[in-house]
């Protein structure tokens, strides 16, 4: 019982990263099971930094219910997930997460589908603006999503997940901070495709829409 409701909750987790399409389409497109992702997906997480308990708990369940961890990374090197230069430890000795090296291309198509431009978005959007001497806050997505992953996947979803996209907003956004463009909190810049508006103002000096703008 303890065992099933550590796996659920690790399975939200994973599916917090993925919608349910999302996690068929990992599956299929690289040959992978259910447990290869949920273990890939875990030691990503750890290597993020992220403080999860059931993280933890996830080694302690038995071989039988998340599945031997060295046959599912001599699986993920020969399906070329994992990089020939990672050693994977003999049987019986310590295994340290954050050791595991996974394949750039496939790592880039993991977060593709979740939240890696999503955060490349966070981590370079404005922190905050002075209006009439008072400081707001702009990275703030409370208003319109439940979290940060949430606001993560609008986004992905709002440029199809293109990474010629994704970098010209991060362009944009550059242009915008060197020119003094008024951001709206961060939310709103997805919910409102936003970029679109920085473009509109770079080339043709006016904004696309007389939608007000609210911080």
């Amino acid at each position: 019982m303890v065992y099933r409701l550590i796996l659920n909750q690790l399975i939200y987790t994973t599916l917090k990263v993925f919608n349910l399409e999302e996690h068929v389409v990992m599956l299929e497109k690289y040959k992978i099971n259910s447990d290869e992702l949920l273990f890939i997906t875990v030691i990503l997480l750890i290597q993020e930094g992220e403080v999860n308990p059931y993280i933890n708990l996830y080694f302690s369940l038995p071989s039988v219910c998340r599945g031997g961890i060295r046959d599912i990374l001599v699986s993920l090197q020969k399906k070329q997930i994992i990089t020939k230069e990672y050693t994977i430890p003999p049987s019986g000795t310590k295994f340290v997460p954050e050791d595991v090296k996974f394949n750039k291309n496939f790592i880039k198509t993991f977060y593709k589908g979740s939240f890696w431009i999503g955060k490349e978005l966070f981590e370079n959007y404005p922190i905050s603006t002075v209006v009439n001497g008072v400081e707001f806050k702009l990275r703030r997505v409370s208003k319109k999503f439940d979290s940060l992953e949430d606001a993560y996947r609008a986004y992905g979803k709002a440029i199809s997940w293109k990474p010629e996209t994704h970098e010209k907003v991060m362009q944009l956004i550059e242009w915008g901070k060197e020119n003094n463009y008024q951001f709206t909190t961060l939310d709103s810049f997805i919910v409102d495709n936003d970029w679109l508006n920085i473009e509109a103002v770079r080339d043709n000096g006016t904004l696309t829409s007389d939608i007000v703008r609210m911080l």
